[in-house]
């Protein structure tokens, strides 16, 4: 656990990585019941239902981008369950060849705090 976590009040932080949207998708399945905040591709968002969330990675995304998925879970001081998705897509070589390309797109979706808390 880093500093910066700790912090934040942050008890229990994983980190995951994943190539391809799956991962993503599972994720946000298992916070179906939450609201989330959308950032990136022309899109700032909050309060995102979830079946939304999953409509927008299924169908917005764009198809011929190579996708990497890096989810970072948590558990905060009232120990309610959070998630971080990092979404990022490359397109050609600029990632074999790590070299900024202005097409590359980074999304970075977040769960928000429930109602009842």
């Amino acid at each position: 656990m880093f500093l910066l976590d700790r912090l934040k009040g942050h008890i229990s932080v994983e980190f995951t990585e994943s190539e391809g949207l799956g991962f993503a998708l599972e994720r946000v399945g298992m916070f179906k019941d939450r609201t989330f905040r959308v950032r990136g591709g022309g899109i700032r968002a909050s309060h995102v239902p979830a079946e939304e969330v999953t409509r927008f990675i299924q169908e917005e995304l764009p198809g011929y981008y190579t996708y990497t998925t890096r989810v970072e879970t948590y558990t905060d001081r009232q120990q309610v369950r959070h998630a971080r998705l990092e979404i990022k897509g490359w397109i050609g070589l600029s990632r074999r060849m790590n070299r900024y390309n202005p097409f590359d797109l980074m999304c970075t979706i977040r769960t928000e705090a429930p109602a009842n808390a």
